[in-house]
């Protein structure tokens, strides 16, 4: 900071704090960081020294969350007490900081200002990226949106020249950076980051800041209707899906789409599955040193099976986001529930013989799924794409359920959507011809279920799928052993796969 700039009292404490060594513990760090940007003068009269404070504050918050985020990487849901509580500091000082920042950039914006310095829009660009860590920290997490996120981002933008200005930019100036990093953060949300691991979720991000350019954003409605959404900045709520609820008449709306993203995911999706096909072909590993990241442009992280699997959920959901097409009913009953498959294969194996059984709260249903919350609280580790099964008590079969999204805004309390697969389920083991496992693998028979699949299906681990054929045991009260060819691959998570399958009438 120049000599001659003269630091005023307030500004003082502040500067001796920021100049120090950032704590290791990351609590201890993010409460110093909040206190003093509380202590901040107001940006109509701070001037260059406020500016770099809030510079400063900005790279100590995104250092905290650099430490913080391959925590939540590797951490199971739900967080421990500790975890949680930083976790939730850190998504406030985000968007504390964010804020700030846009005050900055209203400041910047009003001319009569004898001292300005920075371009609004570099300001807003960098406040909405704040927003958008923020969002993912929180996804990451398994807690749901913080109240006033969708507020402070649009707030960040109006701050800058308001949404006219950034639909507007031209390219290669700050106004684009604004408009990528707005575009990035509506593309993520609408991907449902709750129906995502912790893994998926940060691979998906990675991967849209390559190509969240290709998505619209426009005052006027876009088209294809069925992809697009609609914001109303004046609402604390996120892009809002048009194929759910049509946009009312008002002024200030604002539409998002990201119908071109998906398109844009055809190419590499298609290069991978060809990749795939080709290690397969030779007798590779395909979850092995199949790409090369520098080659294939894709960012690491996942396998390249898993690669696929959320490709093609992300191209889907872009393309044309889900729409319920069955009414949920509240209800208020409680179940017994069996979390992961291979706890759910002992239970079904032993009769529900198992101490892995837990008891949960349904809250609402509907014909394909449930909403369930815990009750005893959660012994293990949770996450999108797991199996579920779940049971009013030991006299009705298990009911097989994947989850297809997972909140958790407090230590020990969870909440679960499952996805109905099946009313009930045969423990068995399989095997695949040309698998690199030499021993079976558990899996579970599930029945034909109407309008969904008309043939049996496997639920199995995820990466077991490894040819058309595969062996079959059944041990039941008589020892069952057959020869089956997968029919269909209908499902992917990074957790299992469910394939239908018939018992090949040619065994080889």
């Amino acid at each position: 900071m120049p000599a001659s700039d003269p630091v005023s009292e307030q500004l003082a404490p502040v500067l001796v704090w920021l100049a120090s060594e950032p704590a290791d513990d990351p609590h201890v760090e993010l409460n110093a960081l909040r206190g003093y940007l509380g202590g901040l003068p107001d940006p109509a009269g701070g001037g260059a020294q406020l500016v770099e404070c809030v510079d400063e504050f900005e790279a100590r918050v995104l250092d905290v969350c650099g430490r913080l985020k391959p925590r939540l990487l590797n951490a199971a849901l739900p967080l421990s007490h500790e975890l949680h509580a930083v976790a939730g500091e850190l998504v406030e000082a985000l968007l504390e900081v964010g804020g700030k920042l846009g005050e900055l950039a209203a400041a910047a914006g009003e001319r009569w200002r004898p001292v300005r310095r920075g371009d609004p829009m570099a300001m807003t660009a960098r406040g909405l990226g704040l927003v958008h860590e923020a969002f993912v920290v929180a996804a990451m997490g398994g807690a749901v949106t913080p109240p006033g996120l969708w507020l402070a981002a649009y707030g960040i933008v109006a701050a800058g020249g308001g949404f006219a200005a950034l639909v507007s930019a031209r390219p290669d100036t700050a106004a684009a950076d604004a408009l990528q990093a707005m575009k990035r953060l509506l593309a993520l949300a609408v991907l449902q980051p709750e129906s995502l691991t912790a893994r998926e979720l940060v691979w998906a991000n990675d991967y849209l800041e390559g190509v969240a350019d290709e998505g619209a954003l426009s005052l006027e409605a876009l088209q294809p209707a069925a992809s697009s959404f609609w914001i109303d900045p004046e609402e604390d709520l996120p892009p809002i899906a048009t194929i759910r609820s049509a946009a009312p008449v008002a002024e200030g709306l604002v539409h998002f789409s990201a119908f071109g993203v998906s398109r844009a995911l055809a190419g590499p999706l298609d290069r991978l599955k060809e990749r795939i096909a080709e290690a397969e072909a030779v007798g590779l590993e395909r979850d092995g040193e199949l790409l090369e990241p520098d080659a294939s442009g894709l960012p690491v992280g996942l396998t390249p099976v898993e690669m696929v699997s959320l490709l093609q959920r992300m191209r889907d959901r872009w393309a044309l986001p889900p729409n319920r097409g069955q009414s949920r009913r509240a209800y208020r009953y409680s179940v017994q529930v069996c979390v992961g498959l291979r706890a759910v294969w002992e239970a079904a194996r032993s009769d529900g013989a198992t101490e892995r059984i837990s008891e949960w709260m349904v809250y609402n249903e509907s014909p394909g799924g449930y909403a369930l919350m815990s009750v005893e609280g959660v012994t293990g580790s949770l996450s999108a794409g797991m199996a579920v099964a779940l049971r009013r008590d030991a006299g009705h079969p298990w009911a097989v359920c994947i989850v297809r999204w997972i909140r958790s805004d407090s230590p020990g309390e969870v909440e679960l959507g499952l996805q109905l697969v099946a009313q009930t389920c045969t423990p068995v083991t399989i095997g695949f011809r040309g698998s690199e496992m030499r021993s079976t693998t558990h899996a579970l028979i599930l029945p034909p279920l109407p309008a969904l699949r008309r043939s049996q299906a496997i639920l199995a681990p995820a990466g077991t799928y490894a040819s058309r054929r595969f062996v079959l045991v059944h041990e039941g009260e008589h020892l069952y052993v057959a020869q089956a060819r997968v029919l269909t691959l209908d499902m992917q998570t990074a957790n299992v796969e469910l394939f239908q399958y018939e018992i090949d009438p040619y065994p080889i």
